[in-house]
């Protein structure tokens, strides 16, 4: 009975880590830690800190702002009523 219990638990942990393990590795792979020393710059939209080696660049109305995504930079676009104007 007990030697069935162990033997389960262990199959259930292994199809867990089947599952779940390369996916986790996959995300880490995919964006890598900064190197040591970069600085760190804030979306103004999501608030996220990313490194500036990273960040999405765009100079709207004279001044550099950096984004931590596409997607943040069109939001903040829209907020600010510059679209189209690049």
């Amino acid at each position: 009975m007990w030697l069935r219990l162990i033997i389960g638990v262990i199959v259930i942990y292994l199809l867990y880590r089947l599952i779940r393990g390369p996916k986790g590795r996959q995300a880490a792979l995919k964006n890598p830690p900064a190197p040591p020393g970069e600085d760190l710059i804030e979306d103004p939209q999501c608030h996220a800190y990313v490194p500036i080696s990273r960040a999405c660049q765009e100079s709207i109305n004279g001044k550099t702002w950096y984004f931590c995504s596409q997607s943040c930079l069109e939001q903040f676009k829209k907020k600010a009523g510059t679209a189209g104007d690049e």
